[in-house]
């Protein structure tokens, strides 16, 4: 597949995927007469990159992530820590979020009961 072709499918920019390409967050793209050409597993790589930045994971720990991949399995220690580490603090943000939507709920039903000013 062609950079724009991808792009479509994951809903990024062509600008967005050579950008993840330099940062090393996802692996060097095949090239076919200069034009990168795009597999299944580059697709799954960029699909699985595109759901860690949208909470907001840190580049440096997906670029550390995607480095360990490609030195085999004997990262896997390493590699299951960093998500470890990201899924735990994204289950203290969304505790913070239920929360917070908590609140508003008590607030807003204030609001319909007329019991506030």
């Amino acid at each position: 597949m062609k950079i724009s072709e991808v792009a479509k499918k994951v809903n990024l920019s062509p600008v967005t995927l050579r950008y993840y390409e330099k940062m090393g967050l996802i692996p060097p793209v095949q090239r076919q007469q200069g034009v990168r050409e795009y597999r299944i597993e580059d697709l799954n790589w960029i699909n699985f990159i595109k759901c860690l930045r949208q909470v907001q994971i840190p580049i440096k720990d997906l670029k550390q992530y995607t480095e360990l991949f490609y030195q085999g399995k004997k990262t896997k220690p390493a590699r299951r820590q960093i998500l470890v580490k990201e899924l735990l603090r994204l289950e203290n943000q969304e505790q913070k979020l239920q929360a917070t939507i908590q609140r508003l709920k008590n607030k807003i039903r204030l609001y319909d009961k007329n019991e506030i000013d």
